[in-house]
């Protein structure tokens, strides 16, 4: 569609055929000098990344499964019908190499605490957040349907009322939120046209509410009304800062529930999910147990996590999560994390059993310790992706691509 087209900055004169082999070749190009630069830094296939891709093929064997296709059939119908099993691993193992080499200089990537808080006061609104309440007030006209069910668009004079109404409502709501009236039970005053918020941990957006909250002269109790168009913000400012928490560092065992063998609509559905969740918590207990009757120190809990957990994302680290921060992973995990009577050497077992999860399984946890401020790590990051950008656009600067017979495939 053309919104499509708009939204990926494809030009009007371009086909989605040009658009995609260009954007085939480009990531080609990406591939190539990122194993050259493998090579030259003598980063070569290990066992770590054999796992990696073990991993991912025991993953597409699943989704194959779930499907009712074989591996090889799934891959065609994900990629192609000039798509093989053995094609596929062999793209998946430069994939490998390459993202290897791509942490490897992120890795070298340091920065000095004077450099991060230069980098901070330069970009506080980038990392800040701030407290606040908000009443949206509505101001367009609603359109209407005539006797044909056809929508009709509100006329000039019925959008320039809905307006007026909108602002008088935010005047007089702002009046009586000086007086004293908490802004919440002001809002219910006009309920059909406004609606209350409370952001506590508010970013900035740029947007004209946010400028005005984000504004370096912002003093607590500030009161003001915004217009955006045909909305109308009343706000009231309580606070601003940077989050001083400190993130932690934690290793987990995942123990996840496969449902791809069970059909969700039969009656038994229920009992079978319940019969292999309990198994799964056993191995989890049994694995936290034999960790226990064991050396029961962390670098035992990492060999255990390399061993036996299931999560593809750090079951070659032993487990570890480093600078986890609040909100970051599902709830129960976060609770956990940031539970304030939490210590170092602390275990447990998490479940992660929340509706629309995108699993079901269970955690066993080891707190390593708490980390730097997240604020520093939000800094960190933002550095981080700034200097890798600019090294990842120069690795295929002027670097140019010859169209052979094999592009034909593409597509």
């Amino acid at each position: 569609s053309d919104m499509a087209k708009t939204l990926l900055g494809v030009s009007d004169d371009m086909t989605w055929d040009a658009y995609f082999r260009d954007a085939a070749k480009k990531s080609l190009i990406q591939i190539t000098m990122l194993k050259k630069g493998a090579a030259e830094k003598n980063i070569t296939w290990n066992d770590d990344m054999q796992k990696e891709l073990d991993s991912t093929m025991e993953t597409l064997a699943t989704y194959a499964k779930s499907a009712g296709k074989s591996e090889a059939e799934y891959i065609k119908q994900l990629y192609g019908s000039n798509m093989t099993v053995k094609i596929f691993k062999g793209i998946l193992k430069d994939t490998i190499i390459a993202s290897h080499y791509q942490q490897d200089y992120i890795d070298s990537l340091q920065y000095t605490d004077e450099e991060l808080q230069k980098y901070y006061e330069e970009n506080k609104n980038s990392f800040d957040v701030a407290n606040y309440e908000m009443i949206t007030f509505k101001g367009a006209a609603a359109s209407t349907k005539d006797a044909d069910g056809n929508t009709v668009q509100p006329t000039e004079e019925e959008s320039a009322a809905a307006l007026q109404k909108a602002k008088d409502a935010a005047a007089a709501a702002l009046e009586t939120v000086k007086s004293g009236i908490l802004p919440e039970k002001a809002a219910k005053e006009y309920e059909s046209i406004a609606t209350y918020s409370h952001p506590e941990s508010g970013t900035y957006s740029g947007d004209a509410a946010t400028k005005w909250v984000f504004d370096d002269s912002r003093q607590a109790g500030d009161t003001e009304l915004v217009e955006n168009g045909t909305s109308i913000y009343l706000l009231v400012f309580h606070s601003r800062s940077r989050n001083d928490y400190n993130t932690v560092d934690v290793r987990h065992i995942l123990f996840k529930v496969d449902t791809s063998s069970l059909d969700s609509k039969a009656d038994d559905y229920q009992a079978k999910l319940e019969e292999l969740k309990a198994g799964k918590k056993q191995e989890a207990e049994n694995a936290l147990q034999a960790w226990k009757d064991g050396d029961a120190t962390e670098e035992s809990f990492a060999a255990l996590a390399n061993k036996l957990s299931e999560d593809p994302g750090s079951n070659t680290n032993g487990g570890l999560c480093k600078q986890v921060y609040k909100g970051q992973m599902v709830s129960e995990f976060n609770d956990w994390c940031f539970d304030e009577s939490r210590k170092a050497g602390n275990t447990g077992i998490v479940a992660n059993d929340a509706a629309g999860g995108s699993y079901i399984g269970y955690h066993v946890m080891y707190f390593v310790g708490t980390d730097d401020p997240y604020w520093m790590v939000q800094v960190r990051n933002a550095m981080t992706n700034k200097d890798y950008s600019e090294w990842s656009a120069n690795l295929v600067k002027d670097i140019t691509a010859t169209e052979n017979s094999g592009m034909k495939y593409v597509g």
